[in-house]
């Protein structure tokens, strides 16, 4: 399945070359329509275990251990206020969901992309808030809690997530969802494939490097240690959770840094070669750790 991720990719990366890019019109589908009918799908057949417990403790580490990594790089490095946020931006949150879902479906099978879903939705609240405060860091502007909680209720996947909740109050038939859902997968690495660029990559490698080591290895290799060695916990929710938190930096961790006019530079390049890394190092993490 790793391989057909990466035909995937490739195919998106060719077509933008001989064709055009098509990305963004791919991703708001991808947003308003494949991701939510995915959620609901999957919430409202899910069946509850305390796997969703471990799943939202390991998400909250991940997140706590990439801006702790973040913050003491940057304070060592003596980075000036706008590289020091857009490095928080980038060792922070990870690309859960984008790069996140086909990985998962491709390492664990689709069966264990529920807690996938759980763990990105606590990167999404990363995102709103974690991601505010660092660009009104970098960027010297007040915090507008007010914008949080709009941008939050404004997710169509997080409102996916309520009405699921909901409908489990009802006897429905929703099995119409899935094949609407399973497209994500398709139409995310595309997507990806078409906005991958070399010349990103090559900007700031030195950088994107050390930011890379934090979030791909640092931060994952420290969940493992903490819950794998601590606490013994060896399911397939905990594998799904350990390869989530070493997805690369978001992609939506470079848009803010271009809308914030931190450092643009050093996050996309952190962006497109966490995505060329992906490809080897989590395929190499599941076959030497589980």
């Amino acid at each position: 399945m790793i391989i057909s991720v990466l035909i995937i990719f490739i195919a998106g990366y060719l077509f933008k070359i001989f064709k055009n890019d098509y990305s963004k019109p791919l991703i708001d589908i991808v947003i308003f329509i494949s991701f939510p009918a995915l959620v609901i799908y999957k919430i409202y057949y899910l069946k509850y275990s305390n796997e969703i417990l471990e799943i939202f403790l390991i998400s909250f580490i991940s997140l706590l251990l990439g801006m702790t990594f973040g913050f003491i790089i940057s304070k060592i490095m003596k980075f000036d206020q706008k590289t020091s946020a857009a490095v928080l931006l980038t060792t922070t949150l990870g690309n859960t969901s984008f790069l996140g879902f086909p990985m998962v479906v491709s390492l664990f099978g689709e069966k264990n992309l529920i807690w996938a879903i759980f763990f990105d939705q606590i990167m999404f609240f990363g995102l709103i808030v974690f991601g505010s405060l660092f660009v009104a860091y970098g960027s010297e502007k007040k915090i507008d809690i007010k914008n949080m909680v709009t941008d939050t209720f404004k997710f169509p996947p997080f409102l996916a997530l309520l009405s699921a909740l909901f409908l489990r109050n009802f006897h429905l038939n929703l099995e119409f969802l899935k094949p609407v859902g399973n497209s994500l997968i398709f139409l995310v690495i595309l997507a990806i494939g078409m906005r991958f660029s070399f010349s990103d990559v090559k900007k700031n490698i030195k950088l994107a490097s050390l930011v890379l080591f934090i979030k791909m290895f640092l931060v994952p290799l420290s969940i493992y240690f903490i819950i794998y060695f601590f606490f013994d916990i060896k399911n397939p929710a905990f594998q799904v959770a350990f390869t989530e938190s070493a997805m690369p930096p978001m992609v939506m961790a470079s848009v803010l840094a271009i809308e914030a006019k931190l450092r643009e530079d050093l996050a996309i390049s952190a962006v497109g070669l966490g995505i060329l890394l992906a490809f080897i190092l989590l395929p190499l993490y599941k076959y030497l750790l589980f």
